[in-house]
């Protein structure tokens, strides 16, 4: 894949999020890999059935971190808090060659196979999974 092909791949994955800070009531759980300063801020509310809302995102990310975030976001009305590290898992599998069945969205899948191919961006794309598993942690 070409670059300039891999750039707009990433802003369109990117466009599936509402990159602002919802107005109401919400809550915020921030994600930071330290090693590049990519930041992640899901605004967010848990629903009565235990599962997560995220009304909008925020931070400071590189694109594929950015592309990552949007495609969570354009799944979001399935996150369930007790899967949050399984989410996470199929997605590490995935980039280490082991095709998941869990996730059947075809641009998710997409753009980690983008990502398999830049073995030194693997974080970046992680991080909102990681940013999940972070809010459950906190729940704790």
């Amino acid at each position: 894949m070409s670059q300039e092909s891999n750039l707009e791949d990433f802003l369109r994955w990117k466009s599936f999020a509402v990159w602002k800070k919802p107005e109401g009531e919400h809550r915020i759980v921030k994600g930071l890999n330290p090693l590049c300063g990519d930041e992640i801020i899901f605004y967010y509310q848990w629903e009565k059935d235990n599962s997560l809302q995220i009304l909008g995102i925020g931070g400071e990310s590189c694109s594929i971190c950015s592309a990552a975030a949007g495609l969570l976001f354009k799944n979001k009305t399935a996150l369930k808090q007790k899967d949050f590290q399984s989410y996470l898992q199929e997605r590490k599998n995935f980039l280490d060659g082991v095709d998941s069945r869990l996730f059947q969205d075809p641009e998710e899948i997409s753009f980690f196979k983008t990502l398999r191919t830049h073995p030194g961006r693997y974080r970046c794309g992680l991080l909102p999974w990681q940013t999940l598993v972070k809010l459950s942690e906190e729940m704790i």
